[in-house]
């Protein structure tokens, strides 16, 4: 009888038995899509964070690498040590230490490095807090303030020490930030401390290179709650009241980052600011606890925002990321109107249902397919460094030779883990069979990334130079050409490499074809467009391998471009042609002093014979100091090689012939590298669930003795 009655309802009525289904899914639904905005926008929030603390470490790092430097240099220390006599001498008469030859010689020495840094200087302190020297006369012969004199107290432990900008004691108009290193004499012993003075606005831009939304900003605080940079809202700050008078509009140093209660854009707070507490993130942050919020808090202004927080003790401060709360999740606004509207229209909705389940049914049956379409299975270990491994792995339905890198999440931390994947995301948009042939990646959860790549068993031009010393120039141009040819459709696109050298360099046998160029890890490679405002890589950051750094890359970063490439391909060829790097020094400091300041002796004259002229002179044109003397780009450099040599080509004869009687003796040396490492448990990488470039979800799979365990990585 119910089947009968079933069985009359008219036929608008059936999709009426189906709204209280479609309520429950409505209400799943949101709840689904409000969790994972919140998680989303906390692993954004991370994201952010990692990459701004990241390129600010880096960029301090540089320049404290680059102060190191110049303390380094043999007569600045003469000229300080004969400030630091006179001092002594004259109990530290101002007037005597401005007139004397050793304070203007130092200024002439620093200048040329100075010169090129924005807004950038320097001071000398003695071990009691004396200023010795500066970039101007103003101040010197003076004592610093007290916290100044602590800081360069910890300087002489060894390590750099960041001195913060304030209001207390200032070098210029503005509060400036310095990074101090110690100042040795000929034993080691520190005798002063070496100030190098950046500018704070400039580590603002670094932290704000990229920000999240319309509101969102990044900044630094020190251990009291102070701004150590200027904030995205100066006019807003400036309106209501939260600044001193002495600021004279900057919140630099002068900012002090509390909790007013209320917003302050609608009304006044009930108490005094200095009664107000810090703002959760700076509370967290000074106190060494690091985190994100995603429920929200109010920050200095009052408003409700979501943010995360970090703080250096290496540097002595926190940064902050944040955006508005409403920003945050206009999203979730969006989706609660459409759910009134859904809401309004129920009957409607239950007809897209029956639509989107056979949609759904379909994209399932194309998910499965796509989950078959792969799996990389790991049979040797040829590879292993400090932060994962390399396989040697074999694809099971194309049986094509793989390697696969494991990135290892405990070995390394999420802004190396973010360029790791950048590195892919780089490389596989290149093309030329020159260039290392990227197949796959992904990246778990729990910080596992991994990538397919082409399998090279050849050998790195580093173990060829080592192994087998000077290589013929005929030879020499050959090589060079495919590399200039590789980096030519990266240049061509603005793309950089920044760490061209041998290792980098694969030398193979290809389809029976012998001395195939691939060029590999482009793990340092940086967008032209983003050199101005990329906070990954900003100005200053020394970035690459000393021996084969372009000078500019180590004054500043937003120098860099092709002719960087250029420089280092020089330098690549020069070992080739010589058997040895361009410079020899004790130390990378060295080594970096000399690619500033030395001019390189031709390799004629290293190798105590002559070469051919035209290749000597287009080396030395590389590596010229200034980078308007070297060629343009990479496809310049190759056009000059094939017009200017004039020497016989190499063939592959001798190709073939090098192969067979001088490579065998490296490969071997390298297959029993490979083998002393493929000892561990056999893994099984399964990549599935493809799903395209706008929704792929990848799936590694790792066997180890019998234990499965399967990690999925998000779209």
């Amino acid at each position: 009888m119910a089947e009968a009655r079933a069985a009359r309802l008219p036929a608008w009525a059936w999709p009426l038995l189906a709204l209280p289904v479609v309520a429950g899914v409505g209400a799943w639904t949101y709840w689904a899509v409000s969790s994972a905005v919140h998680v989303r926008l906390q692993g954004s929030l991370r994201t952010m964070l990692a990459s701004s603390a990241s390129a600010l470490g880096q960029w301090l790092e540089a320049q404290a690498n680059l102060a190191a430097v110049m303390a380094a240099d043999p007569r600045v220390r003469r000229d300080v040590e004969a400030l630091i006599a006179l001092a002594r001498r004259t109990g530290g008469d101002p007037a005597a230490l401005k007139a004397d030859s050793a304070q203007a010689h130092l200024r002439e020495v620093l200048a040329p490095v100075v010169s090129r840094q924005h807004n950038a200087g320097f001071f000398v302190l003695d071990p009691g807090g004396l200023i010795l020297a500066r970039i101007v006369d103003e101040r010197v012969g003076e004592r610093v303030v007290l916290t100044v004199a602590d800081a360069a107290a910890r300087v002489r432990d060894g390590r750099p020490v960041f001195l913060a900008p304030t209001l207390k004691q200032r070098f210029a108009n503005v509060p400036m930030a310095f990074v101090m290193v110690p100042l040795q004499d000929a034993s080691g012993a520190a005798i002063a401390t070496f100030a190098f003075r950046i500018p704070a606005e400039e580590m603002g831009e670094i932290l704000n290179a990229s920000r999240l939304g319309e509101t969102g900003e990044t900044y630094a605080v020190d251990a009291e709650g102070h701004m150590l940079t200027e904030s995205r809202f100066p006019e807003q700050v400036a309106r209501v009241g939260l600044l001193p008078p002495e600021a004279e509009g900057r919140t630099t140093a002068a900012l002090e980052l509390r909790d007013p209660g209320v917003d302050l854009a609608l009304g006044k707070a009930a108490t005094p600011q200095k009664t107000w507490p810090l703002t959760w993130a700076v509370a967290e942050a000074v106190a060494g606890r690091d985190g994100v919020n995603a429920t929200g808090y109010r920050d200095y202004r009052g408003v409700s925002v979501v943010g995360a927080w970090q703080w250096l003790p290496q540097w002595g401060f926190g940064i902050v990321t944040e955006i508005d709360r409403a920003e945050a999740y206009e999203t979730m606004a969006v989706v609660r109107r459409a759910f009134g509207v859904l809401g309004l229209g129920l009957l409607l909705v239950a007809g897209a249902i029956a639509l989107s389940s056979r949609r759904i049914y379909g994209l399932q049956k194309e998910v499965d397919r796509s989950a078959r379409l792969g799996q990389y299975t790991l049979e040797d270990k040829i590879g292993e460094g400090g932060m994962g491994a390399v396989y040697r792995a074999r694809h099971t339905f194309l049986r094509r030779p793989t390697a696969i890198k494991l990135i290892r999440s405990g070995m390394a931390t999420k802004a190396m883990l973010a360029r790791f994947e950048r590195e892919v995301q780089l490389t596989s948009q290149l093309t030329h069979p020159n260039t290392i042939a990227i197949y796959d990646y992904g990246r778990t959860p729990d910080g596992v990334f991994y990538y397919a790549m082409e399998y090279l068993p050849g050998l790195p031009l580093d173990r060829v130079i080592v192994d087998d010393g000077p290589q013929p120039e005929a030879r020499v141009v050959h090589l060079a050409k495919q590399i200039c040819a590789s980096l030519a459709e990266a240049h061509q696109i603005g793309l950089v490499h920044r760490d061209v050298k041998p290792a980098n360099v694969m030398l193979c046998e290809r389809g029976g074809t012998y001395d195939v160029v691939k060029v590999l890890d482009f793990g340092l490679v940086k967008e032209l467009a983003a050199i101005e405002d990329s906070g990954v890589t900003a100005a200053g950051h020394i970035v690459g391998t000393p021996h084969y750094l372009a000078p500019e890359g180590i004054t500043g970063a937003a120098n860099v471009d092709a002719r960087s490439d250029v420089y280092a391909v020089g330098a690549v060829a020069y070992a080739l042609v010589t058997g040895g790097h361009v410079f020899a020094g004790k130390s990378g400091a060295e080594v970096i002093g000399h690619h500033l300041h030395s001019a390189p002796k031709p390799p004629s004259e290293r190798l105590g014979r002559a070469i051919d002229p035209s290749l000597e002179r287009l080396i030395l044109d590389c590596l010229s100091k200034k980078p308007e003397d070297r060629p343009a780009n990479a496809m310049v450099l190759l056009e000059r090689l094939e017009e200017r040599w004039t020497g016989g080509a190499w063939t592959q004869r001798e190709a073939r012939e090098w192969w067979q009687t001088r490579a065998q003796a490296m490969l071997e040396a390298r297959r029993a590298t490979e083998e002393s490492v493929s000892r561990g448990p056999k893994l099984a990488v399964d990549v599935a669930s493809r799903m395209g470039s706008s929704g792929s979800v990848s799936a590694l799979s790792l066997e180890d003795e019998g234990t499965k365990t399967r990690i999925r990585r998000a779209p």
